[in-house]
């Protein structure tokens, strides 16, 4: 289901490029966008400079670059499938650092149907649940599941009292918005927009929905926990790892040191039970 209508509604990605200009991104994304422009616009997000591209008054993608690595480029609603496809083209690498998916109906009832069971699942699993809008009357209402400050979140919302004028009361929009965290960015640009929705505990929650087509999940945060014996070989290198370097090049080399290193372990009686060979 949620591959076949799923579609980006934010995309933002950080470009490994240092010039829009002159690397040839800009021209990129004039072609992705027919008949635009590319104008200066204002720096955003500790950038030095800022542009954007333009079709007439409306911006469809702003970027931004100098001062930090890569440039970042932006955009919202309809324009987010095109940015993505665009950098896709590209071909340079890009890590994003922020993407919206969505999913539209409408359906008499549907949005107090999802709410109701959507809660039940964030009481039952410890998220955290905002409730903004007007429920006493049932009228542009939206339900957040997931802290803001997590790298997920699954919000529920009455689009049509948003859009106002003649669009339909039962229109509802569901939104996945994912902040990927710096290690998992380059796996998350190869992402479609149906794919937002395996992020973290998103599969449970629409299975909780009685959809069960998500099978993968993927781990966009922070949510795993390194093992004891991560952490211990992670606290070895940061005090001694000088150490271990220095030692391989004064040596062997670091194609011999493993050899070197354990004959200087099993000296040590204590340890010669856990170095040996079994047999």
């Amino acid at each position: 289901m949620l591959a076949k209508t799923a579609r980006f509604d934010w995309y933002q990605s950080t470009v490994a490029v240092q010039c829009p200009e002159e690397s040839g991104l800009v021209s990129a994304l004039l072609r992705a966008w027919p008949l635009s422009d590319w104008k200066q616009a204002k720096n955003l997000n500790g950038y030095t400079h800022g542009g954007a591209i333009v079709r007439g008054d409306r911006t469809l993608c702003h970027v931004c670059w100098g001062g930090q690595l890569g440039v970042n480029c932006k955009t919202t609603s309809d324009e987010s499938p095109v940015l993505a496809a665009a950098l896709a083209a590209f071909g340079k690498p890009h890590l994003p650092t922020r993407i919206d998916s969505c999913v539209d109906w409408v359906e008499e009832g549907l949005f107090d149907s999802l709410a109701a069971h959507l809660i039940e699942f964030a009481r039952a699993n410890r998220l955290a649940i905002n409730q903004q809008g007007d429920w006493s009357r049932g009228e542009s209402r939206t339900l957040y599941v997931g802290s803001k400050d997590s790298p997920v979140r699954l919000v529920i919302y009455e689009k049509g009292y948003e859009q106002g004028g003649d669009a339909p009361r039962d229109w509802v929009r569901m939104e996945a918005r994912i902040r990927p965290k710096r290690e998992h960015r380059v796996m998350v640009s190869g992402w479609d927009a149906s794919m937002v929705f395996n992020a973290q505990w998103l599969p449970d929650a629409l299975q909780a929905l009685g959809w069960d087509d998500l099978n993968e999940r993927a781990a966009i945060g922070t949510v795993w926990r390194k093992s004891d014996a991560e952490r211990a070989r992670a606290a070895l290198i940061k005090q001694y790892g000088a150490v271990i370097a220095q030692w391989a090049e004064e040596t062997t080399g670091w194609a011999d040191f493993g050899h070197l290193l354990r004959k200087e372990i099993t000296k040590t009686p204590d340890n010669e039970a856990a170095t040996s060979p079994p047999g």
